[in-house]
Parts: structure tokens; C-alpha cells; sequence
């Protein structure tokens, strides 16, 4: 018994030293993220006593795994590697070293089949069913062959030393996933390996699996050292002592709480379980380790909730009880009388998915969008437009609805769907019989997510399979998309009086895809995704240019825009979905209206004010029936394009709430001061006009600046009208 428990205190020695080196790879990786002037040593502390009980319970699972497996004697590696000398552990070396080999493969090929089979028609359970008897098919031919060969192939190595095959199979095995993880892309392009890149892709962060794979291997090996059991025991412990001091001090220390939270893969799970076991009251926040509640013996009262004014209580934990607005929301601004626009105007809506502001016309040197350059120069280009969120299903909803994402039903999905308490610009306009068509690429666009709600047509002949498209664009459906929404602008039934159409491509989304006929910027990842632009660029410039030969195109105005933009590595990311910094809510908004003279606007808009625009330019002005629902926020950018007074500023929101794969996120700006809210607790601030890639926070350094912009923030929350959505349990 004695000796059981000295091999299971060294194995939490060593799976404590390995905590120690998780620690400091988890602090490195959150300093390297951090838009503070922070040290490896200020998160390093910190990361510890998150990674301790990480450490402690990977090290008691593998030192109960080692002591069932071989009760009697301690397993070493050397004495694992000494059975492989006789020639009888021949075989079992070859077994060792194929199935080392079969790892890959399976994963390979299971892979390949996934992407056929999500490629086809039919629903999640038919498609799941037939990858678990795809993957059962190749687990078993890969195990029978594993079997089959491994006599054949000791034969043949009888003057091999037998230690030489395992290692052989797995430097080979690693040697294949790393081909293909560095070869491939994030979509699984680039050769029969290729699928490998997936790996790459950001939601499947395998740096927190490394880690603990880390902890196995030093707790594995913690029986190799030579310490007394209570010492060893001791140390191990003595990170737990870290925990309280840090679950307090990272209340007082925002800066160290969003790094480690943005960028330390295992202290920020751990970061999550702490609070939801320190969680009193159940609400989602916990009131140490950061959470930001300020009473953890009510549930009604955490960071984020619906602060009601004026009630006494102060349920968001801003610090005071929200005041009532002395008005309600602004209602859209009519243009200047003078300044009407025809009565016979038609809308055409562009949206391209994931289009990044920094095209031709706002200074890129690649040629890559010419066709959309020569739209801003006719038109009034909105210089620092900002999208709602940073993904589809909390952008492209809201737009269209005209409110902010968090003043929307909307449910808990990643694809959220929008019931019929929010009217759609696309309703309003058919009520006042204009006529509606809706061209698109993509089946969430479709009849599935009250996004087609409204439209007399909706034309999703360019849309794959459901299957082929979740998260990811792997097709291309431009040229399809441009030839749809011109056979429909073609029918006199739509266009023979007052239109409304909405054209939304989808190709610059990643997968990043080849295409004939257009720029080749290189081979890096954003060279690829500039490529993808250029090849939408021309397609949007040929919808484009139909238009403008139609007799009625003289009569439409067309707006152009993106639901959000795309990050290429600044703050550490790729690709978009969990933040708002500004290479991923930057977007493009043009506005030509005949009959305006061209201008740029150099003051901040948001696509929040993009269904008073549309209403404006229509000329509609709906009868709201005064419901709770019933409203539209934002403000019409018609006065900003017929020119007149110089726009004014204004404060401007970015409103992502939280959702299966992303925590609640708001950006707040005020002229080029930008106020970083993440989860209702840490708040960060940026001077746009000084730092426009956001790496220095000035939230304890310009403390009035901070205090202002806070207090207008809150100011503007308080405006919101909140649909609190009840999060499922991930």
C-alpha cells in the first residue's frame, strides 16, 4: 500500500511540474492576444492556480490508470522498450507500428466521406447515420488489416532491433498530420491530406487538448522521480493556496481577466468552471474569479441583465440603477423636403458575406475590386460603416428587421431563427405593395429562419444541398447567384412597378476557393480570401451592370454592404464569429442614389440604420400598432447622401449577444473612441485615430475618456428594448 500511494504522490508531483510548464505556455499565449501593456509573469500567477486542479485530477486519473494496469511494479518507458528485445515481442512491435499508421488513415478517410457525404441532399440524421457505418467500416477493415499484416511484417524484421518499428510508425503518423495540417486548408483543400487543415480552423483550438496531453505525459512519468511521498504530496498541493488570492484579484484586475479569457486555451476553461461552481444564485455569473456579479443571492441581478430603470435595483451591476430616457428611441429622420427622392424608386440590396472594408476604393493597392470601386465613385461611400455583429445569424436578421440584435427574438441557435414579433423591412414594403424578391445562395436564407419572410419571391436555385453548406462556404455559387437575381430582375411581374430586391453573395466566406478568369493574389490565406473577393467583384459588377442597361435602372438606388469582415491574424484570429474588433465589424457601405451627387462620409454609421434608409428611399412610412415589438431602431442615412448639412456624428453600437459558440460581445464608439464590452464585465478602450489595430488598452490610463464613454454606454443601453433569450446548457 505503501508503495502505491509514493507512485501516486509522484505522479501528481509530475503532473503538477507539467502544470507548471501548462501555465506558462497558457500565460505566453494570453499575453501574445492582449491589447494591454501586460507581462508573461502578470497572467503567469494567475494561470497556475487555474491550471492546479487541472493538474491534480489529470495526475490522479493517470496514476489510477497506471496502478490498475501494472499493480506491482512501476511502468517506465525504458522497461516498455526492453519486453520489445525478444524476438516473441516482435510482432507486437509490427502491431504497435501499423496501428500508429492506421490513426491517420482512418482519420483521413473518415474525413473524405464526411465532406461526400455533407456534399449531399439529405437530412442530418440520414447523413449522420451514414458516417457511423462509413467510420464502423473503416475502423474495422483498418483493424482487420492492422491484424492481417503484422505477422508478414515481424518476419521481416528479425534483424531490426524491435524498439525501432513503434517509434518508426509513430514518427510516421505525426509526420502525416503534419504535412497535412500545414498543407491543407482550414476547409480541407489541398491534396488527398489536405482534409487535415481542418485542424487549423479556429473552433477547433487543439491547444487545450495538447496542454492536457502535457499533464498525462508529466504525470506518467512522475513515478520516474525520486522524492519522498509527503513532500511530493506537499507540492503538489501548494498551487491550490493560489486559488482564493487569484479568484479575488481578478475581480480588481480586468486587464489580466480578458487575457486570460481571450487567449489562455486551458486557464479560461478553467476560468468557466470556477465560476459556475462559485455560481450562488444560478444566473450565469459568478461574483469572484471576474464574473462581475454583484449579488450572488440574486438571479435577477448579474452583468448582463435588463437593467429596469429607476426600480432601485441595480440588476446590471453598472454600479448605479439605470435612468429612465427622457425620450423614447428615435424614430427614422425623413429627408428634407426639398431633397425627396423620385417616387418611383426601386432598391436594390446587395450583401456579400464577409467583406472586409479595406477594398480598392478605401486604399488597397491589389486590384480586386474594380467593379465595386466604380460603384463608390458614383455613389456615397459611408467611410467607417460598422456591422451589427461579427457573423451571419446576428447580423443579417437585425439588419433587415431593423433593430438591434439583443432587441430581437431570436432563440439561443448559432443560426438563429426570427419568428414573427419582428417585422422584416421586406413585410412592411409588401404591405405598402411594393413588390419583394429575394435571390440567394444559401438555405438559412430560405423558408427554414423567417429571413424569407416578406418576399413575394424567393429564388434559391443557386444553393447547394443543405448538407453542403453549415459554417462553412464550400462551393462556388457567384456566377449562379448573378444569373438568378438577372432572370428575376428580367420579369416584368417584379420589375413592372416599385421593387425591392435583395442579392446576397456568399463566395468570400471560407472556404477560400479557386476561380478562373481572375487575379491570383498568391497562395497565403488572405491572398486566397482577396482572390475570392476579386471573383465576387466581377460577379456583383455584372448584376450590376444589367441593371444599369434596364429602363428602370435609371430609377434604382443600390446599396452595397457586408454582414461583417474577416480577421487574418491581428488579435491572434482567423476568420470571425466570437469578437468585434474592427477587422471584423468594418465593412463596406455604399449608397447610390440617383440623382445625388457622389461623397464620402467620413463620420461612423451602422447597419442598424439601414431599414429607415430603405423605408425612406421607398417612401413607406409604416403605421407601427404601437406593440412592444413594433419599432425600428436606427436612423435613415437618406440626409447623409442628398448631401446639405455636414453629417453629424453619433454614437454608434456593435451588438453580438451571447450564443452557443460565442460570449455576449458589444463595441461602443464615440467619435474614435471605441469602448470594448465583453460579457457586461470587461470593458477595454481604444483611440481608433491613434491605435487602428486596438493594441493598447487605455481603460486605467484615460480614465475621464473611460468614465464618459462608460457612462454614455450605459446611457444607451438603457435606450435598448432587451429580449432576454435563455442560453442551453452547452
Amino acid at each position: 500500500m505503501r508503495s502505491l500511494l509514493s507512485r501516486a504522490a509522484l505522479s501528481l508531483l509530475g503532473g503538477t511540474l507539467g502544470g507548471v510548464a501548462a501555465a506558462a505556455l497558457d500565460a505566453r499565449w494570453a499575453v501574445e492576444g492582449a491589447s494591454s501593456k501586460l507581462s508573461t509573469w502578470d497572467v503567469f500567477v494567475p494561470a497556475l492556480a487555474l491550471d492546479a486542479p487541472v493538474a491534480l485530477v489529470v495526475s490522479a486519473a493517470c496514476a489510477l490508470a497506471w496502478i490498475l494496469v501494472s499493480p506491482r511494479q512501476t511502468p517506465t518507458l525504458g522497461g516498455a522498450l526492453g519486453r520489445l528485445r525478444d524476438d516473441a515481442s516482435r510482432e507486437l512491435s509490427a502491431t504497435v507500428a501499423l496501428g500508429a499508421l492506421a490513426v491517420p488513415a482512418f482519420v483521413v478517410l473518415t474525413a473524405h466521406a464526411a465532406r461526400g457525404a455533407l456534399a449531399g441532399e439529405g437530412g442530418a440524421k440520414a447523413i449522420g447515420a451514414e458516417l457511423a457505418a462509413t467510420a464502423v467500416l473503416f475502423a474495422g477493415t483498418l483493424v482487420a488489416a492492422t491484424v492481417a499484416l503484422a505477422r508478414p511484417l515481424a518476419r521481416r524484421l528479425t534483424r531490426v532491433d524491435a524498439r525501432v518499428a513503434p517509434a518508426l510508425g509513430v514518427a510516421l503518423a505525426v509526420a502525416i498530420f503534419a504535412l497535412g495540417i500545414t498543407r491543407g486548408t482550414p476547409g480541407g483543400d489541398g491534396g488527398a491530406l489536405g482534409v487535415l487543415g481542418v485542424l487549423k480552423r479556429q473552433e477547433l483550438d487543439l491547444r487545450a487538448p495538447g496542454l492536457l496531453l502535457l499533464l498525462g505525459a508529466a504525470a506518467s512519468i512522475g513515478p520516474s522521480l525520486r522524492a519522498p511521498a509527503a513532500l511530493a504530496a506537499a507540492l503538489s498541493l501548494a498551487p491550490l493556496a493560489l486559488l482564493w488570492p487569484t479568484a479575488r484579484s481578478l475581480d480588481g484586475a480586468p486587464a489580466i481577466t480578458a487575457a486570460v479569457e481571450r487567449g489562455a486555451p486551458l486557464a479560461r476553461t478553467s476560468l468557466r468552471v470556477a465560476r459556475r461552481l462559485t455560481d450562488r444564485d444560478r444566473d450565469g455569473f459568478s461574483r469572484t474569479f471576474g464574473g462581475g456579479d454583484c449579488d450572488d443571492r440574486d438571479a435577477r441581478v448579474y452583468p448582463t441583465a435588463i437593467d429596469e430603470p429607476e426600480n432601485g435595483v441595480d440588476e446590471d451591476c453598472s454600479g448605479a440603477d439605470a435612468r429612465r430616457p427622457a425620450t423614447d428611441a428615435p424614430p427614422p429622420t425623413p429627408p428634407a423636403p426639398a431633397a425627396r427622392v423620385s417616387a418611383e424608386l426601386n432598391v436594390l440590396l446587395v450583401t456579400v458575406d464577409t467583406l472586409r472594408a479595406d477594398l480598392g476604393y478605401a486604399g488597397n493597392p491589389r486590384p480586386l475590386s474594380p467593379n465595386l470601386d466604380k460603384l463608390a465613385a458614383g455613389s456615397t461611400v459611408f467611410e467607417r460603416a460598422v456591422s451589427l455583429a461579427s457573423y451571419t445569424g446576428k447580423s443579417v436578421g437585425p439588419m433587415l428587421i431593423g433593430k438591434y440584435p439583443s432587441e430581437t427574438h431570436r432563440g439561443w441557435s448559432h443560426f438563429n431563427a426570427f419568428p414573427k414579433d419582428d417585422r422584416m423591412v421586406q413585410e412592411r414594403l409588401q404591405a405598402a405593395s411594393v413588390r419583394t424578391l429575394s435571390v440567394q445562395a444559401h438555405w438559412y436564407f430560405d423558408k427554414c429562419c423567417g429571413l424569407a419572410r416578406g418576399f413575394d419571391v424567393v429564388d434559391s436555385s443557386a444553393a447547394p444541398g443543405m448538407g453542403a453548406q453549415q459554417d462553412n462556404d464550400t462551393t462556388t455559387t457567384g456566377d449562379k447567384l448573378t444569373d438568378a437575381a438577372i432572370k428575376r430582375l428580367s420579369d416584368p411581374a417584379i420589375t413592372g412597378g416599385r421593387f425591392f430586391a435583395w442579392v446576397h453573395y456568399l463566395d468570400p466566406h471560407a472556404d477560400y476557393l479557386r476561380h478562373d478568369g481572375v487575379p491570383d493574389f498568391g497562395r497565403d490565406m488572405r491572398a486566397q480570401y482577396d482572390h475570392e473577393v476579386a471573383f465576387t467583384d466581377r460577379e456583383v459588377g455584372r448584376l450590376l451592370d444589367f441593371v444599369a442597361a434596364q429602363p428602370w435602372g435609371a430609377r434604382t438606388a443600390v446599396i452595397l454592404t457586408s454582414d461583417h469582415g474577416e480577421a487574418f491574424g491581428e488579435h491572434k484570429l482567423i476568420r470571425h464569429g466570437i469578437e468585434v474588433w474592427e477587422e471584423l465589424v468594418r465593412v463596406p457601405l455604399i449608397v447610390r442614389v440617383p440623382g445625388a451627387a457622389p461623397r464620402r462620409v467620413a463620420v461612423r454609421r451602422g447597419a442598424i440604420d439601414l431599414v429607415p434608409t430603405i423605408l425612406d428611399l421607398l417612401q413607406v412610412r409604416p403605421a407601427y400598432d404601437g406593440g412592444p415589438s413594433d419599432f425600428v431602431s436606427g436612423v435613415s442615412l437618406l440626409p447623409d447622401v442628398l448631401g446639405g448639412a455636414a453629417p453629424v456624428a453619433r454614437d454608434v453600437l456593435v451588438d453580438m449577444p451571447a450564443g452557443p459558440n460565442n460570449d455576449e460581445k458589444r463595441a461602443f464608439y464615440r467619435g474614435e473612441k471605441k469602448l470594448y464590452i465583453s460579457s457586461g464585465v470587461a470593458y477595454s478602450l481604444y483611440d481608433l485615430a491613434k491605435d487602428p489595430g486596438e493594441r493598447e488598452d487605455l481603460a486605467s490610463t484615460d480614465k475621464a475618456t473611460f468614465a464618459e464613454l462608460r457612462a454614455a454606454y450605459e446611457e444607451m443601453k438603457a435606450r435598448l428594448r432587451e429580449v432576454r433569450v435563455k442560453p442551453v446548457p452547452r
